[in-house]
């Protein structure tokens, strides 16, 4: 009998990546109000993490392909990326995608939370008005899949306050 192995390849981490930046449905949700613990130590992160509590979610105003660049202008954890387009993309199997939005003032609830995340498929409630960029976690019907998580220490909202969150996700 032959031998077979079978593994995913660069095509299907490109693929998954270009199916990502077609989708019109990406959100950034945060969650999380409650400590982690009795020390609110921050836990790590696992494959079976989920956006915790949701409070909120905003629609995603950029989700572009980036390549890692020394000249870049988007930095994430000391390395610089750069935006390519689709074809630069398609045509070198990129595999990594930056999601970006800005929440501003009032959009969301001006509460503590301790995780970020990149939604995809979320479904609003019927009542929810169509065309929102910014819906609470009561206008929505089903929140969709979590495909980064990210815990952190609280962040402290405020009414006055903008905030940018931004992930580059790596297929």
């Amino acid at each position: 009998m032959g031998v077979s192995y079978t593994a995913s390849v660069a095509g299907m981490r490109a693929f998954q990546a270009l199916h990502l930046v077609r989708t019109d449905n990406i959100w950034i949700g945060i969650g999380r109000q409650s400590p982690w613990n009795e020390t609110d130590t921050v836990p790590e992160v696992s494959g079976s993490s989920l956006l915790n509590e949701p409070i909120g979610y905003k629609k995603a105003e950029k989700v572009r392909f980036v390549i890692p660049d020394p000249e870049g202008d988007i930095i994430q954890f000391d390395q610089r990326w750069k935006i390519i387009s689709e074809e630069e993309a398609v045509s070198g199997l990129v595999r990594w995608v930056y999601v970006a939005a800005w929440i501003t003032g009032t959009e969301l609830p001006a509460v503590s939370y301790r995780q970020s995340a990149i939604v995809t498929d979320l479904l609003l409630a019927e009542t929810t008005l169509p065309g929102k960029l910014a819906v609470t976690a009561e206008e929505v019907s089903s929140h969709g899949y979590a495909l980064v998580v990210n815990n952190r220490s609280p962040i402290h909202r405020t009414e006055d306050q903008r905030e940018f969150l931004e992930f580059i996700v790596e297929f």
